[in-house]
């Protein structure tokens, strides 16, 4: 594999769960990681410490002991309408990416490659139908510029109904792009670049407005075909896989394979998150996406319809801690709890109580009920985590593992 190389000194720090590589700027001089400065010396790169933890964590790689972020950290505009979304992409992805990269070998960093300039020109609709430039034969061309979402018919439609027309015949699908970077190495040697991940957000609503001659805006909301929403973006994953390739993205080598994954994100107002649809694993060298795998992942509310219907069985424990928490405290609570399923199999569940007015010794006497009877009322096999809230921000957590001791803990 082409090397990428930065020289690495082994640092210990506090635990970080995300990084970044500097970001050079100009593309074509992002494969100089190693910086020399004449009056501090060298940057020093080196790693977040190994702890023990339930999740999905890797290690990853810091530029003079602090965490570097993405130059995409915060730049993208068009991102998604809710942060639950934005929060399980980011944590899926290293997840979809533990399956080709353990996290006992690999160090992970914010994308280094795609820059907020970058992303947000992607995120754009392509130039609009009637648009076109002349070949090298002289003929008109259609020229769909960098955008990646689906451009309108007509440049300047006339009426404001002709603009609100076409702009639902040709809805914004892609809502965000996100990249983590997957290095191999060790202090001694420098670390090389061995995989790019690439996360594609697809929208289940197009919300968009116009603006009347009177400066008044209408406001419009259309429910995307699902099925059309996926298949244009797996369309879109070759059109990104085309652009990394390209000379345009020097650095990059070559030969670093490069993984895409689909996520579906939920309407705006959402409790739950949407999930991952689809991946695929692009070898190193590759052109040409040759398949995609189907990614089964739910995340499903309790109490609701769904739930109900969903897992019955679960939606019942469900109804009997909320029951039994409120005869304990002796007045209403908002439990809500969240379930996340893949391929129909219950993984891991969370509970959120929200109190309106408490006292310290109310918070740990119901954190010790919980701890109590959590692992009789909520009989899976799977991490149960019950978040305790009031409008002054969390006041405890239960965490039940399947066979073992809970463990509480009281904020101060």
């Amino acid at each position: 594999m082409k090397n990428v190389m930065m020289t690495v000194t082994g640092l210990l720090v506090l635990l970080m769960l995300g990084g970044c590589l500097p970001q050079n700027g100009e593309e074509e001089e992002q494969e100089v990681i190693v910086v020399e400065d004449t009056e501090e010396g060298e940057t020093e790169f080196g790693f977040t410490p190994t702890v023990d933890s339930d999740g999905v964590y890797f290690r990853t790689v810091l530029q003079d002991g602090v965490y570097f972020r993405s130059d995409a950290r915060g730049a993208v505009n068009d991102a998604f309408n809710n942060r639950v979304d934005l929060d399980q992409l980011e944590t899926g992805l290293m997840e979809i990416a533990s399956g080709f990269y353990s996290p006992d070998d690999f160090y992970l960093t914010e994308g280094q490659h795609l820059s907020g300039n970058l992303i947000n020109s992607w995120l754009n609709r392509a130039n609009p139908l009637d648009q076109t430039t002349e070949n090298d034969e002289g003929e008109a061309v259609y020229d769909p510029g960098p955008g990646l979402n689906p451009g309108v018919a007509e440049e300047n439609p006339g009426s404001v109904e002709a603009q609100a027309d076409q702009m639902r015949e040709a809805p914004l699908m892609i809502s965000h792009i996100m990249e983590h970077n997957y290095w191999t190495g060790s202090g001694e040697d420098g670390v090389e670049l061995e995989g790019i991940v690439i996360g594609i957000g697809l929208r289940a609503v197009y919300y968009f407005n116009t603006r009347n001659e009177d400066g008044t805006i209408n406001f419009y909301e259309q429910t995307l075909d699902r099925e059309e929403v996926q298949a244009y973006g797996r369309e879109q994953a070759q059109v990104i896989l085309n652009r990394l390739r390209s000379e345009s993205f020097e650095s990059i080598p070559n030969d670093v394979p490069i993984t895409f994954a689909l996520y579906q994100e939920e309407p705006r107002g959402a409790v739950a998150p949407g999930g991952f649809t689809a991946m695929t694993h692009v070898a190193g060298g590759s052109l040409q996406i040759d398949g995609w795998e189907t990614v089964n992942e739910r995340f499903v509310v309790f109490p609701s319809g769904e739930a109900r219907s969903y897992d019955a069985n679960l939606a019942n424990q469900m109804s009997q801690f909320r029951e039994e928490t409120e005869d304990f405290f002796d007045r209403k609570i908002g439990a809500v709890g969240t379930a996340r399923y893949r391929d129909d199999i219950l993984e891991e569940m969370t509970i959120e109580l929200n109190l309106q007015s408490h006292g310290q010794a109310e918070i740990i006497a119901l954190s010790q009920f919980i701890s109590d009877r959590l692992a009789e009322l909520i009989t899976v096999q799977v991490p149960v985590r019950v978040y305790i809230e009031s409008v002054s921000g969390m006041e405890a957590i239960i965490i039940q593992h399947p066979d073992e001791e809970p463990f509480m803990h009281i904020l101060r």
